[in-house]
C-alpha cells in the first residue's frame, strides 16, 4: 500500500531523441503508478512535447490513444514521407547525431543540387510539418496554465545561451526546442531567436536538478555512437567531433540525475514514427525493469522508497 509518508516529489529530465521520444510516453505512464508526486516536467525537443502531452492530460490511456491515433493517420503519413525523404541510404553507415545528419543532407540535395540551394533556405524542411503536429496534438494555452508544471528547454541562436519556458505559448515552445538547426526553421521568441539545443545537451537533467525534489529522473532515449570506418573530408572530422561531443555531453548529464531510464529505442532511427505504440510500450517496460526489480511478492512501493534512499541517502 502506498502511504503518503512514502510519496516522494520528482522531477522528470525528458531527453530529445525524434520517434524514440515517444517512449517518454510509456516512461511516465509507469511512474504515475508509482509513489512519486511527479512535481515538473523539463524537455529538449521530442522530450519537450512529450512532458506538455502528459502536463496538458494526465490520463495516459487517453492521451497515448490520441497520439497513436494521429500518429497513424493519413494526414501525419503525408508528413513522415517528408522526413523520410532525408533520410540515409540503405547502404550509407549507421551514426547519429550531426554526422547522421551530414548523411541525411547529402542525400535531399541529391548529386546535382547545389549547396547554395541549402544555405538560401531558413531549413531543410518548412515549419508546417511540426506546426501541424503541435496543432493536432496540443491546445492554444499558456504554459503557466498547465496542471503540472513543464519547463521546456531551447537554445537562443542569438545570445548562444540555454532558454528555459516556463510561461507563453505552450505550442510555440515545443515548436522551438523541436527545431532541429538546419533541418526545422528556429521560431522567434521576443527578441531571441531558439531552436533544438538537443545537440549540445540532451537531457536536461541539471535543470531538473535546480528545482530541488526528493528525487530527479532522467530519461534518456538518445542513439548509440556507432563507431565508422571513413572521416574522407575536413567537413567529416568537423561533423563526426561535433556527434562525438554530443554524447560526450549527454554521458555527462545524465549522470546528474539520481535515476536514469533508458529505454531500448536506440535503433530507432529519429523520423521513424511508423509504430508508435511500440515505442511507448518500450518505455513502459524500461520503467518497470528500473522500478520493479524484485521478487513478486515485494511491494513496488517498498522497493522504490529504497531505491530512492540508497541513491539519495534521504529516508
Amino acid at each position: 500500500m502506498i502511504t503518503k509518508s512514502k510519496c516522494r516529489s520528482a522531477v522528470l529530465a525528458l531527453g530529445g531523441g525524434g520517434a524514440r521520444g515517444l517512449a517518454h510516453l510509456g516512461v511516465i505512464e509507469i511512474l504515475q503508478q508509482m509513489p512519486l508526486n511527479i512535481r515538473r516536467f523539463v524537455g529538449v525537443s521530442i522530450g519537450g512535447l512529450a512532458g506538455a502531452l502528459c502536463a496538458v492530460d494526465q490520463d495516459a490511456e487517453r492521451m497515448q490513444g490520441r497520439v497513436v491515433g494521429y500518429l497513424t493517420s493519413d494526414a501525419f503519413m503525408s508528413k513522415q514521407a517528408e522526413l523520410f525523404s532525408t533520410a540515409p541510404e540503405a547502404e550509407e553507415p549507421s551514426t547519429s547525431g550531426l554526422f547522421e545528419w551530414y548523411h541525411q543532407i547529402r542525400r535531399f540535395l541529391g548529386v546535382r543540387r547545389k549547396l547554395a540551394n541549402l544555405f538560401s533556405k531558413p531549413a531543410l524542411l518548412a515549419e508546417d510539418v511540426m506546426q501541424d503536429v503541435v496543432d493536432a496534438l496540443l491546445p492554444d494555452m499558456d504554459i503557466r496554465d498547465l496542471t503540472v508544471p513543464l519547463s521546456i528547454v531551447a537554445l537562443d541562436l542569438y545570445s548562444g545561451r540555454k532558454v528555459v519556458l516556463t510561461e507563453g505559448s505552450l505550442k510555440d515552445a515545443v515548436m522551438a526546442s523541436a527545431a532541429i538547426p538546419g533541418v526545422f526553421p528556429p521560431v522567434r521568441w521576443g527578441s531571441m531567436l531558439l531552436c533544438d539545443v538537443g545537440m549540445m545537451d540532451a537531457i536536461p537533467a541539471k535543470i531538473a536538478k535546480s528545482y530541488g525534489a526528493d528525487v530527479t529522473i532522467a530519461v534518456d532515449v538518445g542513439a548509440q555512437l556507432e563507431p565508422i570506418e571513413r572521416c574522407p573530408t575536413a567537413v567529416d572530422v568537423f561533423l563526426r567531433l561535433g556527434d562525438i561531443g554530443e554524447h560526450l555531453v549527454r554521458d555527462y548529464t545524465r549522470g546528474l540525475a539520481d535515476f536514469l531510464i533508458r529505454p531500448d529505442v536506440c535503433t530507432t532511427q529519429w523520423y521513424n514514427f511508423s509504430d508508435p505504440a511500440a515505442l511507448i510500450a518500450t518505455g513502459r517496460q524500461a520503467a518497470r525493469d528500473l522500478l520493479w526489480v524484485g521478487s513478486s511478492g515485494d511491494d513496488p512501493s517498498d522497493r522504490l522508497h529504497q531505491r530512492i534512499v540508497n541513491a539519495t541517502g534521504r529516508s
